[in-house]
């Protein structure tokens, strides 16, 4: 054995998969992060757009509206000023809830985060007329402060409410600033500083981050499970398909009925394998004709010439015998060289028939029709036997679409109208295709003297072939019925309905 001959290739290794590496995983992460983004960016328009609510909302001439509304209500208030610092925040932060709405629906579903006293963003001030303050909360922020204090000095100075809007980058503050009719000099006055926009997203409470949390990973989550869930079973069923594909079973199909990319794949590898199954059926018919020719050509040139050899070699033993005469010649001898030469004479038909059917024509390569007219111009060529081809044009295209059981066919009509040549002594062939739907029929009818059925079922090897043949066919059945007026061969099966008009 040669040493350096090619050794077969290894199979490839399949790489082991992890966990996080299956396309689930990957869909979810993926659908995770999109859904993280995309909500943050949503919070950041919802964000503007409540700014520019606040900026009507809480505009200076609604603040100084909201505030007188509410000193009506109140009455005269007390010198703030003189009280202890933690009353007088304490009855500010009253006022302040009532005057800016802080204890309404509207404020703690749509302003919640907007910006509130805790971290000085709204503040309001009391101012006495010798100029003491008292503010709540205690230290707002710096710029909202001055702007208090500015409008507080006006009010109290013109005894006329002071409103004011100062714009600065991106941002705003709103005040305004009524005198108390009450207490002459002191003034009484509200505004809110709201931020940048990302200020106030980022003054978002403990509770509201968490709930936002919450929502996204509950929201998400569902979304990539059902959505990885459909993609991932789909992809699994193409993969056990694919490896039935592997392992030489093309006839499972993927059947993806989804209009999205993933249904256009799959209904294309399905018609790959439909084109891969047909090219291999045509090799292997085209490998089984070549076999045939090639055991055709190996009969004819030594079976066939050594049985004619042997022919000619016996007639000139017989022609030799008779030279004798009578007298120096064994009765016995030349009976048995006259059964010789019979004996030898029906192998070499045999031989001939053999070869015949061998080197046939494939449907395949000529179709039904063709291949049978070659077949029987051969087969009966010089019987003197008439044959007729009765092929309907719409069965004859829906049996051509199935090369592999058109060959069958073929084959039993050659085989019915070989025993007719034989046996029957008949005069006439006819081979009828018909179709009704999805059933076909395939008849082959011949005027011969007939046989007995039964007593050829078990001893002869030709009807046993038939029926086999016959069975290999989808549904296929198989009936042969023979009398003094002739034989009938009937095959029927069941093929997908062929395209075109009816005959």
């Amino acid at each position: 054995m040669n040493e350096t001959a090619a050794r077969p290739t290894p199979a490839a290794r399949v790489p082991t998969r992890r966990w996080w590496s299956r396309l689930f995983w990957k869909c979810l992460l993926s659908m995770l992060i999109a859904c993280w983004i995309s909500t943050g960016l949503l919070s950041l328009l919802a964000v503007y757009l409540l700014r520019q609510d606040l900026r009507t909302d809480l505009a200076p001439q609604v603040l100084e509206a909201s505030l007188q509304r509410e000193l009506q209500r109140l009455g005269p208030l007390p010198d703030l000023a003189r009280m202890p610092p933690g009353q007088c925040q304490a009855l500010l932060q009253g006022v302040l809830v009532r005057v800016i709405g802080m204890d309404t629906p509207q404020w703690m579903y749509s302003y919640s985060f907007a910006g509130g006293p805790e971290d000085g963003r709204i503040a309001i001030r009391y101012r006495d007329s010798e100029g003491r303050a008292c503010m709540y909360p205690p230290r707002p922020g710096a710029a909202l402060a001055r702007a208090l204090e500015q409008a507080g000095q006006t009010a109290s100075a013109q005894g006329v409410a002071a409103t004011r809007r100062l714009e600065r980058e991106r941002d705003w503050i709103s005040v305004a600033a009524v005198p108390l009719a009450a207490a002459p000099g002191a003034s009484l006055g509200v505004g809110q500083h709201p931020g940048g926009s990302v200020a106030t997203f980022m003054r978002m409470t403990l509770g509201d981050v968490v709930g936002l949390a919450i929502y996204l990973i509950v929201i998400s989550a569902m979304a990539s499970v059902a959505v990885a869930t459909l993609l991932t079973r789909r992809i699994r069923h193409a993969e056990h398909i694919a490896d039935a594909w592997a392992e030489g079973d093309l006839v499972n199909r993927i059947h993806d009925r989804g209009r999205d990319e993933f249904g256009r794949l799959a209904q294309r590898f399905d018609r790959m394998a439909d084109a891969l199954g047909e090219v291999m059926q045509v090799r292997q018919q085209l490998a089984v004709s070549e076999e045939r020719n090639r055991l055709a050509r190996d009969l004819h040139d030594t079976a066939k010439q050594r049985s004619f050899a042997l022919g000619l070699q016996l007639s000139v033993l017989d022609h030799l015998n008779g030279r004798d005469g009578e007298s120096g010649r064994d009765p016995r001898q030349g009976a048995l060289i006259k059964a010789a030469l019979g004996l030898t004479g029906q192998l070499q038909r045999d031989l001939a028939d053999v070869i015949q059917r061998f080197s046939a024509p494939t449907v395949a390569e000529q179709g039904l029709r063709k291949a049978l007219e070659d077949t029987y111009s051969h087969l009966l060529g010089g019987s003197g036997i008439e044959w007729r081809l009765l092929l309907d044009g719409v069965a004859e295209r829906g049996v051509g679409e199935h090369p592999q059981h058109a060959g069958q066919l073929l084959l039993i009509a050659t085989e019915a109208a070989a025993n007719s040549l034989r046996h029957s002594g008949a005069r006439r062939i006819e081979v009828v295709l018909n179709s009704a739907g999805d059933r076909y029929g395939w008849t082959i009818q011949d005027d011969g003297c007939g046989f007995a059925v039964d007593e050829h079922e078990t001893t002869g090897m030709g009807l046993g072939n038939m029926r086999m043949r016959a069975r290999t066919l989808p549904g296929g059945r198989f009936r042969i019925a023979s009398s003094a007026s002739g034989t009938v061969v009937t095959v029927s099966f069941t093929l997908p309905a062929a395209q075109g008009d009816s005959a």
